[in-house]
């Protein structure tokens, strides 16, 4: 037993030293690496609420909120399936030199809008107890919380 370990013991500590290798890096190399600080990273919106609807043809959906009714999560059938995100419509922003002829509106009433996927295949409106959703392939219809 104790010959075992006496022929073990040195293999291991090869082993060890292997890993405490350190490289230096190439003349030049550290100035490049240290110049570009990293970008700050945003965060995706949080969840704010889930809920599970049953739509007029009998699907169920279960719909996560996310942030002030920033965007939402669209399931179909089951929680585990792709989701399919809508959010706001982006803001068109006017060309330089061009004057916008609407008034800003306020945000309440730019979220108070349905939200829709970037293809325009999906959109979603309301919140709560009934909600109002048009999915791919499907008309407009209207599904209650359970």
């Amino acid at each position: 037993m104790k010959k075992t370990l006496f022929l073990i013991a040195p293999v291991a500590l090869l082993a060890l030293a292997a890993c405490n290798k350190t490289e230096t890096p190439a003349e030049g190399e550290t100035e490049t690496a240290t110049a570009e600080p990293a970008a700050p990273i945003e965060m995706p919106p949080p969840i704010t609420a889930s809920d599970t609807y049953r739509c007029a043809d009998n699907t169920i959906l279960y719909v996560d909120f996310l942030g002030e009714n920033v965007a939402a999560d669209i399931r179909i059938g089951d929680k585990t399936a792709s989701a399919i995100r809508v959010s706001q419509p982006k803001a068109e922003v006017p060309a330089a030199g061009e004057a916008s002829s609407a008034p800003a509106a306020p945000e309440a009433e730019a979220a108070a809008g349905p939200l829709k996927s970037d293809d325009g295949e999906a959109s979603l409106s309301g919140s709560g107890k009934q909600i109002n959703v048009k999915l791919p392939g499907k008309g407009a219809q209207t599904c209650k919380g359970a």
